[in-house]
């Protein structure tokens, strides 16, 4: 029946509508979203997502029904697939353009995304507004009052390193200004070294990495071993490099220094990078612990966290003992 109606509202030119009740199918395209939707408490009601065990373990971890979601392989959802599914709600990136076909064929889709914190928060309050429940509300502003707790907590510049955030190695990309990576570098003191880049995940060769000459390297979680770099007689003529200030990125349920719900805790760790040149384990541990049971409701220990820390999945048979009503 809500598919009808929203076909009935386009064809008059009304748009897509606004869920009726609290929606109870929801099929989510973009990966970074699900983790919101699990903090949200909507765990439970994703019927199609693009998460996958193998990708995101943590996330399925914790929110188990992931497994028994219809898998989409691609953010360019398959608009028959997800007609299929009957789904209340269909989030879709807006970098697929696919909300308007979605649309057209009477799904309430909703297209989501965002380049900063502000857009994070925008996105956030959205997504709770069409959960349209007390626990999703009460979430989003919980989340806001903490965000804006921490980044009122932040110290002036001091030495102002120059940080390079690398995204992959094969290819070489990194991330440039007009992304959240650039706005969490600046806000932890730094300052981007990807000098003239704009936007995530640019290609770039190694000589434009040692002209840039960065004092910290931070990759990403996905990219592999600090360790890689300490034995390549090109990359150690990086500063960097030679300070043995190369980092790799926490991930949990999601990828830290990208677009989810763990900016939080990414904030907390870039800023002791820029500050001290070093990470302080015990109290991020601490932090990890305090996020996961405040924010995604399910406490966790100090070796899940540490393995968090350090970019690692969760052990197996941690997982087999989570319970289904996680995020609810």
């Amino acid at each position: 029946m809500k598919r009808i109606l929203a076909g009935l509202s386009l064809c008059l030119g009304l748009g897509a509508p606004s869920a009726l009740a609290a929606p109870e199918r929801i099929v989510d395209g973009w990966y970074a979203h699900n983790a919101t939707l699990i903090m949200l408490g909507a765990s439970d009601r994703i019927i199609g997502t693009v998460i996958s065990p193998s990708r995101f373990p943590w996330m399925v971890c914790l929110a188990p029904q992931l497994r028994h979601a219809q898998f989409f392989s691609s953010m360019t959802l398959n608009a028959e697939a997800v007609l299929a599914l009957h789904p209340d709600l269909t989030f879709v990136t807006t970098q697929s353009h696919s909300v308007e076909g979605l649309q057209k064929l009477g799904l309430n889709a909703v297209a989501v995304g965002f380049t900063d914190f502000a857009g994070l928060l925008s996105t956030l309050d959205q997504s709770a507004t069409l959960l349209d429940t007390p626990v999703a509300k009460a979430q989003a502003r919980h989340y806001r009052q903490a965000l804006s707790h921490l980044l009122a907590e932040r110290a002036p510049k001091s030495g102002t390193p120059r940080i390079l955030h690398i995204a992959s190695f094969e290819p070489l990309t990194v991330d440039g200004d007009q992304s959240i990576i650039d706005e969490w570098i600046r806000d932890a003191g730094g300052v981007n070294a990807a000098t003239g880049l704009h936007g995530n995940k640019r290609p770039v060769s190694l000589e434009q990495l040692l002209s840039w000459a960065p004092d910290i390297i931070i990759m990403g979680a996905d990219s592999g071993s600090p360790e890689r770099l300490a034995g390549n007689a090109l990359w150690s003529q990086i500063p960097a490099v030679k300070q043995h200030k190369v980092f790799r990125n926490p991930a949990g349920v999601f990828n830290w220094d990208r677009y989810s719900p763990e900016l939080l805790l990414q904030i907390v760790w870039a800023r002791q990078i820029a500050r001290n040149g070093a990470v302080d384990r015990p109290a991020m541990i601490g932090q990890i612990r305090d996020f996961y049971r405040d924010f995604y409701r399910h406490p966790i220990d100090e070796a899940d966290a540490a393995r968090i820390l350090d970019a690692q999945p969760p052990l197996s048979e941690k997982c087999s003992g989570m319970s289904d009503k996680v995020g609810q």
